[in-house]
């Protein structure tokens, strides 16, 4: 996958770009009601990502500390995990 480089905007280049959000808007050919329902499902779908991201990433690393035996922190969490599940 290619990385997309963000442009180097000066300040007179981000004002045009604003302008033409705003004539956008303006003239409706962007619905804001349209814009903020995307918006929000994409939220929406990037929060639900990171937190299944962070739940595989605290299994495996869970999972891969179970194999360290002499580690007492560990020792803690697994004989608790063991009593749980019984």
């Amino acid at each position: 996958m290619a990385k997309t480089k963000k442009p180097n905007l000066n300040h007179e280049e981000a004002s045009q770009a604003a302008k033409a959000l705003e004539v956008l808007f303006t003239t409706e050919y962007v619905s804001k009601k349209d814009l903020y329902k995307a918006n929000f499902i994409r939220g929406l779908f990037f929060s639900a990502g990171s937190i299944v991201g962070a739940a595989v990433i605290v299994v495996l690393l869970v999972w891969i500390l179970s194999f360290f035996d002499s580690i007492p922190f560990i020792n803690d969490i697994k004989s608790n995990i063991q009593t749980t599940q019984q």
